[in-house]
């Protein structure tokens, strides 16, 4: 398979990794390149990027460290184990097919040059929900992944489908949007069209693009258009957020709010379009003082009269039910657990009838899916 070389230079690697498993994770970040975490990472104090492997949603992969340093992704296993990590925050959304189709190469690759090699999750030896709810870990696990439907990367160049379900704008104004790749090159016969309700991710005006999710007939797709339209996009809440009498600091990245210097300031008495939250941080979008639209992460939202897209407060409930309720890695998925009868749980959120809860168990706490039905709030 091919496999992209990303040339980081590390600050002191430690080597002797002898791998006996592979341990899969997610960034935790919609939007990332190798590069990105190894930026982050390094901010940790780390010599770089911590994982071996990096896989990005158009399923191109890239190197992180070399398969005999000792990694930095999960304690206890990071001298015998080889990490992967797939772009994307795989709490809210699914890993694209490309991926998954790429993981799967890439793990035949590894195992053909150092045997087969257990597959394992981040969560099965740390307290923590990585790779994600919306991973297919068990599938990988017990080797019964196929690669189906082919690809779907219909660009390398960040143009493919996408199974983000949320929504924060409205496209308007007259006549077709012509949809573009990262490079600004035309996608043929590939248009927004006036009221599609769209999930805006980005406004980049260095790099003269919008990044977004559009509707296809019944597939979404990521995108990017012309920045020159972004008066076209209408926001749910449009021009809500209103700044006070002092300067607000905004980030790029949710990951360097309060950690970095500020790239952008929102000057004082300013209006912006808040557009979704993301590691608890309100990302919003507006124009800078010369009238070029940007957007970034915001630490202090002021006396706003909405609390904009804001997540849902964990509650506390009891399991009710004769034995045991059985705790599943989807809505109708894998079981992964249980709950006994007045076993006292939390409800992180709920969904069509189903309460992802965080439960105890004997290795720590776990997070799954239940049937609502069974588990009183209190």
């Amino acid at each position: 398979m091919y496999i992209n070389q990303s040339n980081i230079k590390f600050n002191g690697l430690r080597y002797g990794n002898d791998p006996n498993k592979i341990i899969i994770h997610n960034a935790d970040h919609p939007n990332c390149s190798v590069y990105d975490v190894d930026r982050w990472h390094r901010g940790n104090g780390w010599s770089g990027i911590g994982y071996h492997y990096f896989i990005r949603k158009d399923g191109s992969v890239w190197t992180g460290r070399p398969e005999n340093a000792i990694g930095a992704h999960t304690i206890g296993q990071n001298s015998s184990s080889i990490g992967i990590c797939l772009e994307g925050a795989l709490m809210r959304e699914k890993p694209t097919r490309a991926q998954l189709n790429s993981l799967y190469e890439l793990i035949a690759d590894i195992r053909a040059r150092r045997g087969n090699l257990p597959v394992y999750g981040h969560k099965d030896f740390n307290n923590t929900d990585c790779p994600g709810i919306n991973f297919p870990l068990e599938q990988f696990k017990n080797n019964s992944y196929r690669p189906t439907g082919g690809s779907e990367v219909i660009s390398d160049n960040g143009f493919y489908r996408s199974d983000e379900e949320r929504t924060n704008a409205t496209i308007v104004g007259e006549g077709n949007i012509q949809i573009l790749d990262k490079n600004c090159k035309v996608i043929e016969n590939r248009y927004i069209s006036s009221l599609d309700r769209v999930f805006v991710l980005g406004i980049y005006p260095a790099s003269k693009y919008i990044e977004l999710i559009y509707p296809s007939g019944n597939e979404k797709y990521h995108a990017y258009i012309s920045i020159e339209n972004y008066s076209r996009i209408s926001f749910d809440f449009h021009m809500q957020y209103q700044n006070d009498d002092g300067d607000t600091y905004v980030w790029w990245s949710s990951k360097d709010v309060n950690k970095t210097e500020p790239n952008e300031i929102l000057s004082p008495n300013k209006k912006a379009s808040p557009m979704y939250r993301e590691n608890g941080w309100l990302r919003i979008t507006f124009y800078r003082e010369n009238g070029v639209a940007t957007d970034g992460f915001v630490r202090y939202e002021g006396e706003q009269s909405v609390k904009f897209y804001e997540e849902e407060k964990i509650k506390d409930g009891i399991v009710k039910v004769n034995t045991y309720l059985n705790v599943r890695d989807s809505i109708g998925g894998t079981i992964i657990g249980k709950v006994f009868n007045g076993e006292e749980v939390s409800i992180i959120w709920t969904k069509d009838g189903w309460y992802y809860i965080e439960y105890n168990t004997n290795h720590g706490k776990k997070r799954g899916y239940v049937s609502s039905k069974y588990v009183e709030e209190v």
